[in-house]
């Protein structure tokens, strides 16, 4: 698994509200037995006032899902999971919405 990288949720109990989830952990600090993401969810779903900063819109596949960095949680490694796509061209986007939720700046 890569920083940035989105794969597909494995999780048939919550796969149907969060499609995708979003690898934010720096590959520096690989050798964890974890991962720390966060979910997708389509912009649809998404039932809050918009939090651009906190929870930025990202395009998987043709479609709008919205980051909800808010809802971080660490996965068990190794997972064998194939990326279905990148998100590293929205990195500062993405490492702006992990300072907003630590620091509110």
């Amino acid at each position: 698994m890569a920083q940035f990288d989105v794969y597909h949720n494995p999780d048939p109990d919550t796969r149907s509200s969060y499609p995708y989830f979003v690898d934010l952990q720096a590959d520096i600090i690989g050798d964890l037995t974890t991962r720390v993401v966060a979910p997708l969810v389509a912009r649809d779903e998404f039932r809050y006032a918009p939090l651009q900063t906190l929870c930025p819109e990202v395009a998987v596949d043709n479609e709008i899902y919205v980051v909800m960095t808010h809802q971080l949680a660490s996965i068990p490694m190794p997972v064998n999971l194939s990326s279905v796509a990148s998100l590293q061209e929205q990195r500062y986007e993405l490492l702006n919405a992990l300072d907003f939720l630590i620091t509110g700046c």
